[in-house]
Parts: C-alpha cells; sequence; structure tokens
C-alpha cells in the first residue's frame, strides 16, 4: 500500500529553550486536533534538573517530506504529567498543517505482536528533516509500553509510533541500551486515553471539535503529578543554590547529602551529577568525578563545564591525550572567553608536561589573548549572582538555612 505522506505533517519538531539554563533542546510531538493541541512526551518540554516548563516552546512543521520543519509557531503547555512522561501543548490553529485522530478506537493489544512499526520524529542524528527507522512490534513491558527494534534516538522523543496502515500506536518515548544491544519504548494509545480519562472531568470527547474544547482549564484536573508549567518540587531550586554554595566554600562532604536529595526528585539532573562530580574533584576523588561527569554527559553532551571538569579529571588520572582530545571538542563547541581561556590553558599544560614546548607555548599565547575577556565575562557572573546587594544577602542567608536543615536527604523534607 503506498504511503500517505500527508500523514508526516502531523509530525512536528519541538523546540524548548530553558529560561534558567539557556539550554536549548529538541523532540517531536503530534498534532491531535485541528485547533493545535500536540502532545509529546514531559521530558521534551521539561528541564531535567529543575523540573520546570518554564521555557520557551515552539513547534516546526513540514511542508513536505524532502525539506526541513519551518515556521516556528510558539507553544504553550496546557498540562503534563511525569510519571505518564505526557504532556498537552497547544499553537494557534493556524500553525495546524495536518493531525492524526486519536479519538479511533484502535486496539492495542497481543494480535500487534510483530507487526511493522515507523517511528517518525526529529532526532538531531538525523538532520533538521523528518527522520523515519522501521522495525517490529517487539512486545510489551509490565507499564503496558509497546517494545520495538525499531531504532529510536534522541530527538525521536514525542513524535509518532505508526503501523503500515498509518495507524497510530503511540509515542516513541525512550530507549534500554546495555552491552547487548538496544531497545525502544513506546508509550501506547491506550495509555494515552488512560491518561485523558484522568485528567479530563467530563471524561474522553467523542469529536475533535469536542476533544480541542475539552483541554479548557475549568475541564482539566490538576494536582499530584498533573501540573502546568511549574516545579512539581518546590526545594529543589534551593538545593541547587546550596550546593554551589558549599562548592564555592570548599565543603566538599556537605555537597553529597544536598545532591542526593536532588537525584531523588531528579534522577536526570544532568547538573546535579555535574556538581557531584566536582566534590569528588576537589576531594582528588579522581575516578569518581570522572565516572559522574561522564553520567552528566550521557544525559547532556552539551554540558560545556562538565566535559571541561571532565579534561581535568583526566589530567589528574594521567590520561592525557585522552583530556586534550577534550579540551579541543570545548574550543569547537563553545564560544564563552572563559571556557576557551580555560581549555588553551589546559591544552599548554598537557604539551608542557609532554615536553613540546612549541606547542605549549603557542596555546598559552592563544590563552593569554583571551585572558581579558575571560576576566570580564567572570566578573560579569559574580555581579549577576547579586554578591554585596541585600537581594544577595538574603539569599545567602535563606542558602545556608537550607544546607544546615538536618533532613536534606529525605523524601519527607520537602
Amino acid at each position: 500500500m503506498p504511503l500517505n505522506l500527508e500523514t508526516y505533517k502531523a509530525v512536528v519538531r519541538v523546540t524548548y529553550t530553558s529560561n534558567l539554563g539557556n539550554r536549548g533542546c529538541t523532540g517531536s510531538g503530534v498534532v491531535i486536533s485541528p485547533a493545535g493541541l500536540v502532545i509529546t512526551n514531559n521530558h521534551v518540554i521539561e528541564d531535567p534538573d529543575f523540573g520546570t516548563a518554564f521555557g520557551e516552546i515552539t513547534i516546526e512543521s513540514l511542508k513536505s517530506v524532502d525539506s526541513p520543519a519551518m515556521d516556528a509557531v510558539p507553544a504553550e503547555v496546557i498540562i503534563r504529567n511525569e510519571k505518564y512522561d505526557l504532556a498537552i501543548l497547544r499553537v494557534p490553529p493556524d500553525g495546524v498543517k495536518r493531525f492524526i485522530d486519536i479519538l479511533k478506537p484502535d486496539a492495542i493489544d497481543s494480535s500487534l505482536m510483530e507487526r511493522r512499526v515507523r517511528i517518525l520524529g526529529y532526532p538531531p542524528i538525523g538532520g533538521p528533516m523528518i527522520t523515519v527507522t522501521r522495525g517490529v512490534v517487539s512486545g510489551f513491558d509490565p507499564d503496558g509500553n509497546l517494545k520495538t527494534d525499531a531504532e529510536i534516538n534522541p530527538g525521536n522523543s514525542g513524535g509518532a509510533a505508526l503501523d503500515e496502515l498509518d495507524v497510530f500506536l503511540g509515542i516513541p518515548s525512550f530507549i534500554v541500551p546495555d552491552a547487548n544491544g538496544k531497545l525502544g519504548f513506546v508509550i501506547t494509545l491506550d495509555r494515552i486515553r488512560t491518561w485523558f480519562e484522568e485528567i479530563l472531568r467530563l471524561g474522553i470527547p467523542k469529536s475533535l471539535e469536542e476533544l480541542a474544547a475539552a483541554f479548557a482549564t475549568d475541564n482539566l484536573n490538576f494536582g499530584g503529578d498533573n501540573v502546568d508549567r511549574s516545579n512539581r518540587y518546590p526545594r529543589i531550586l534551593g538545593k541547587f543554590a546550596a550546593v554551589e554554595t558549599l562548592l564555592s566554600e570548599r565543603r566538599f562532604e556537605e555537597v553529597f547529602p544536598q545532591v542526593d536529595y536532588i537525584l531523588k526528585q531528579r534522577p536526570r539532573s544532568p547538573l546535579a551529577y555535574h556538581y557531584q562530580g566536582n566534590a569528588f574533584l576537589g576531594l582528588k576523588r579522581f575516578p569518581e568525578a570522572a565516572e559522574q561527569f561522564r553520567i552528566c554527559l550521557y544525559y547532556n553532551p552539551s554540558h560545556i563545564p562538565a566535559l571541561g571538569n571532565l579534561g581535568v579529571t583526566l589530567i589528574e588520572l594521567g590520561r592525557h591525550q585522552e583530556a586534550l582530545q577534550i579540551f579541543e571538542q570545548v574550543i569547537d563547541m563553545s564560544e564563552n572567553p572563559a571556557e576557551l581561556w580555560t581549555s588553551y590553558n589546559n591544552i599548554a599544560e598537557i604539551y608542557r608536561l609532554s615536553g613540546r614546548s612549541a606547542l605549549s607555548d603557542l596555546y598559552r599565547s592563544r590563552a593569554n589573548d583571551l585572558k581579558a575577556a575571560a576576566e570580564e565575562r567572570l566578573a560579569t557572573y559574580g555581579h549577576r549572582k547579586g554578591q554585596g546587594t541585600k537581594l544577595g544577602t538574603l539569599l545567602e542567608a535563606i542558602v545556608h538555612m537550607e544546607i544546615a536543615m538536618p533532613d536534606a536527604g529525605s523524601e519527607n523534607s520537602r
């Protein structure tokens, strides 16, 4: 049966840019209503460190399958749920080119075993255009998600899993890799409907017109795992500030219970692993520091501070060639003069230790050229934190109160 390429236009590219850390990430979404409703994964539009969705969200759609997604429009969060890992966004209706009707009662059951499945989405590895991978339904997991051997990569999250007849099966959401390979997992249409039954006070509507109206605020059940843009864990920001203070005061052992608290709430937080790595680095526990920096980079490969600190750790471990490659990578990735200055200095030191004085002098010279700009950037950062202001003094008092709380690692201390 010929493919209906128009269906691809219902799968959109989602970009989330955090206002807290200026971290941009991309994923995918599915338009489910001509009125502009889009379903995606919660982790696509949630800050992994702080649990908020305060950032800017944009949606880009296809005009044709051989062109990039374009015409970015702003999207707002209607409701999201961390347990189901689902979120509903809304975009202006004039930005909708195609939608998938998820109200059709297509069965998700054992008859799907070994049915062919296509994964549609926007993984960065596939470039700016939509990417399709194929496989079969490989089974189910205990939560009712579909397993598949179809390739699912970062950026596919929130996209569409379709069979050969364009039947919507669900949303590709995560992978489980190990040494023997990996499997992808799809949140099924049944689980999406189960979530809809929990959040829509009047139940699942019968028509697409009613579906758009159903996501009005007064018909939504907020509370528990169902939130809007807000932070479900209000103490998380305080904990991060406490960790920053402890690191600046070189109280490294006291960092760990604070990070433990954060990771209980935000187990995929790159920043928490980065700070834990910094504490191990300060204690000269270099193998443990390297492990934490690598976990951070697994969750956020563009986390340049963790990358740089991993390079420093590798120098301490005597793994100079690996460190050299990392600092060259930082130079390629960063435009921050402070990060560049540090990287050039570290490369110069590596070459000095290996007896290559000419190269060492060259990189040291490049570092010196950036020294003034780097110091200016570092001074701006210090000023931005409010040092010496009344607000800064108040925040410092709050942070030290957070540090002093004895139940920092307890679930009940929120």
